[in-house]
């Protein structure tokens, strides 16, 4: 008699590399000639960036920015200037194998940044950013679905499981020319400009993944107003559209993207008037798109043969579930009070989130907390420029998570809005958007090989065609036909049953 049997490939993910790792960012720069002198230093931030990334063999390369932004004031008058340099590291990380099918996620964050002025023209910074890299990959298990012959009984286990992830990535740049208006006075010098992607859609169309979204850009640059020095800050929208190539996707994926800010880069261009009321804007993406394949199929958990001995190999399976994707909007709100002297304007706003963490608790709760820092450049009475810088907690709680599920999650300021109260403080407000994934698996048992000995006759407590037994409320009709040799099919027609768990009393086992 033979023994045939189906088998299932079921993936899993499995995390091969999780750690951070730290750069200095150091910098002894000089101020060309043009530049006005160093009188005093009001802010220094260090911005990174991941570039690009590739994995060869065992090990990841990526390519890291640091943007360094100093904002100071000369002697002669307290009109802010700015000086900015970038840093290119590329960085590498031993992964301790060769992923097939690998997915990652590289997070950059500011630890600290210093400055100082050496002299009138030269500035020495040093800082250091992290960057947390966290790989992932594809790892399959051959299990049994179904097994025939021999008299062997199976139980299986239905289950919903990835079967197929396809990823792609690309980097595109977005360059556009954007006019100030009339209202807006002409740029001086560009203080600050900073990006945040505010949306992305996916679409698929013929082996490919259409990807649109949009970009908010924020710039901060110096004027004249009325005969005076002073600060513009404006917002411009950047739509973005792009084809990436994905072989074998289809309309059964469901398709995501995640983009991210590369560079923001812009430069005053003169009007037909000769007016630097034009912008030149230049606008870095990097985008990556995962398309996840669900399929349902049924497992083997256990099995007995009710003709012969019967040795199945067990092994415990951790099978995952699509990720489940989500983006929010959560506003969070502070009030920046001056202590340096009477506060009379504000030039800008802005914040930035830190320490983002994720949790999944027992009860199924999602639990996104963080801070963001806001800073507000202002002048006091004394005509001096300054800068108020001070965080505040956030959390975002979402409902219906799975227990052991785990979560990916990441944050950014898409606008940030401010007003003076009558107190004197300033009412910062910053719209946050959190958009992550929710990854859930289940653990259990498959049958991965069966062995029946044929010459080993499967033993029974007598000779008998039926056997009454007294069953538990809430026995398992599986366990009582496996002990004695017999199968579900045969129990449950006998007495009558509809389901596979008895609710106490005596049952009748026949014997096959």
């Amino acid at each position: 008699m033979d023994l045939k049997t189906n088998r299932e490939m079921i993936s899993a993910c499995e995390t091969i590399f999780s750690g951070v790792q730290e750069q200095s960012a150091e910098l002894d720069y000089t101020l060309p000639d043009y530049c006005p002198d160093i009188f005093r230093i009001v802010k220094c931030m260090a911005i990174p960036r991941i570039l690009s990334y590739n994995i060869s063999g065992e090990r990841l390369t990526y390519e890291l920015s640091v943007c360094i932004r100093v904002l100071y004031c000369s002697e002669e008058s307290e009109a802010v200037h700015s000086a900015e340099q970038k840093l290119i590291y590329t960085k590498t990380a031993d992964l301790g194998k060769c992923p097939k099918s690998p997915k990652v996620t590289l997070k950059p964050s500011a630890d600290y940044i210093n400055c100082r002025a050496v002299n009138k023209k030269r500035l020495d910074i040093r800082g250091a950013v992290s960057v947390k890299i966290t790989v992932t990959d594809e790892a399959g298990c051959d299990v049994i679905s179904d097994i025939f012959g021999m008299g062997v009984q199976t139980k299986k286990l239905p289950v919903t499981f990835v079967s197929s992830v396809i990823r792609g990535s690309k980097h595109i740049t977005v360059s556009e020319e954007y006019d100030l208006g009339i209202s807006k006075p002409p740029i001086g010098d560009i203080l600050m400009c900073d990006a945040a992607v505010t949306s992305t859609d996916c679409k698929v169309i013929a082996n490919k993944l259409i990807v649109k979204g949009e970009a908010s850009i924020e710039l901060l640059y110096s004027c004249v107003k009325d005969g005076l020095c002073g600060l513009e800050a404006m917002q411009f929208t950047q739509p973005f559209s792009q084809i990436i190539d994905m072989d074998g996707i289809d309309e059964r994926y469901e398709c995501s993207a995640d983009v991210s800010i590369t560079c923001c880069d812009m430069t005053p261009v003169p009007d037909s008037e000769g007016e630097p009321k034009l912008v030149s804007c230049e606008l870095g993406l990097l985008i990556c798109c995962e398309a996840v394949k669900t399929s349902s199929a049924e497992i083997v958990c256990d099995a007995f043969s009710t003709l012969y001995c019967c040795e199945p190999a067990m092994t415990n399976v951790k099978i995952m579930s699509a990720p489940v994707k989500f983006c929010d909007s959560l506003m969070v709100k502070k009030s920046l009070d001056y202590k340096n002297g009477e506060l009379t304007g504000v030039c800008a706003a802005w914040g930035r989130p830190s320490q983002i963490t994720a949790k999944v608790t027992e009860e199924g709760k999602l639990f996104v907390s963080g801070t963001v820092i806001f800073s507000a450049l202002v002048t006091s009475s004394d005509g001096k420029t300054d800068i108020i810088e001070e965080e505040t907690p956030f959390e975002l709680v979402k409902e219906k998570a799975e227990p052991d599920s785990s979560a990916e999650v990441s944050a950014s300021v898409i606008s940030c809005s401010f007003s003076m109260s009558s107190s004197g403080s300033i009412e910062v407000k910053a719209e946050l958007k959190i958009c992550g994934s929710i990854s859930s698996a289940i653990s259990a048992k498959a049958v991965t090989d069966i062995s029946v000995i044929e010459e080993e006759p499967a033993k029974r407590d007598g000779d008998y065609a039926l056997k009454l037994y007294f069953a538990e409320d809430g026995e398992d009709i599986w366990e009582i036909a496996k002990r004695y040799k017999t199968s579900v099919s045969a129990v449950m027609e006998e007495n009558e049953l509809e389901d596979e768990t008895v609710h106490g009393g005596m049952i009748l086992i026949p014997i096959v």
